[in-house]
């Protein structure tokens, strides 16, 4: 019966002993699955990707402030820096037709009373003038967008149109009505029809020319007054007009205005 006793409580310390070897031991080492499954999950974040112009896939420029001064016409004007800006994908009607006159008013009532966002085309930058070609916003709304709605300004089709083709799209789909410009005004005063002078010989105001040289065939052969002449025609035909007083063939008949010069005119 003792002996039995000892034999259980060995067994006991045993097992205790190894239960306690065991917890000392740590956790278990994680199964190849385990392993496996966690080792899939992404150790870094993706960064959210850069937002693309309006017609590339190309990170698109950073918008810049400027302040517009003056504007030329509907698609034109210069900045406080002296730079000309040509906005991409629209054209207005030329600045003295009276279609250009309503987009210049439309202009200036949208790009001079706050400040601009000018955003450049990846790979445009300036026109053959040397004019900024861009894109404008004023105020977070398009330019081009609001302009092209209107009956002075179209989708540029003249000529290269530098705007993405996923603008170009999106101005077509606005412009509903294209452009009516109308004919240009110019400062050009049209001269009235001449009307035909009834009488040459009528003295008018006219500046003074100078005296034709005499021959002496016209001179009289005595050196009076022995010349005579019916008309100014006839003075003319052999080059004495003009006559002056005191000269050969100079009578008050012939002088209409008695400035003491005949056949002045």
């Amino acid at each position: 019966m003792r002996k039995a006793h000892k034999v259980w409580t060995g067994i006991a310390a045993g097992v205790f002993c190894l239960v306690a070897v065991t917890d000392l031991a740590g956790p278990a080492t994680p199964s190849a699955g385990t392993v496996a499954s966690s080792s899939s999950l992404p150790t870094t974040s993706t960064a959210a990707p850069a937002s693309a112009p309006p017609g590339g896939a190309a990170a698109a420029p950073a918008a810049t402030s400027a302040r517009a001064v003056e504007v030329i016409d509907g698609d034109t004007f210069r900045l406080a820096s002296g730079d000309e800006v040509r906005v991409l994908g629209i054209d207005s009607c030329e600045a003295l037709t009276p279609g250009g006159q309503r987009a210049s008013a439309a202009a200036r009532s949208r790009l001079l009373v706050a400040p601009v966002e000018l955003t450049a085309e990846p790979g445009v930058d300036r026109d053959p003038y040397g004019r900024l070609l861009r894109y404008v916003a004023v105020g977070g709304a398009d330019y081009a967008s609001a302009m092209v709605t209107e009956d002075h300004t179209a989708i540029y089709t003249r000529g290269r149109n530098d705007a993405s083709p996923t603008v170009q799209a999106a101005l077509r789909r606005l412009d509903t009505d294209g452009r009516v410009c109308g004919t240009a005004e110019t400062t050009t005063t049209t001269s009235p029809t001449p009307v035909p002078d009834p009488d040459p010989d009528v003295d008018r105001p006219r500046t003074p020319r100078p005296v034709a040289p005499r021959t002496a065939a016209q001179e009289p052969s005595g050196g009076g007054g022995a010349a005579y002449y019916k008309n100014c025609a006839a003075a003319r035909a052999v080059g004495a007009a003009p006559i002056r007083a005191g000269q050969p063939g100079y009578r008050a008949a012939l002088d209409r205005d008695g400035d003491g010069t005949a056949c002045d005119t």
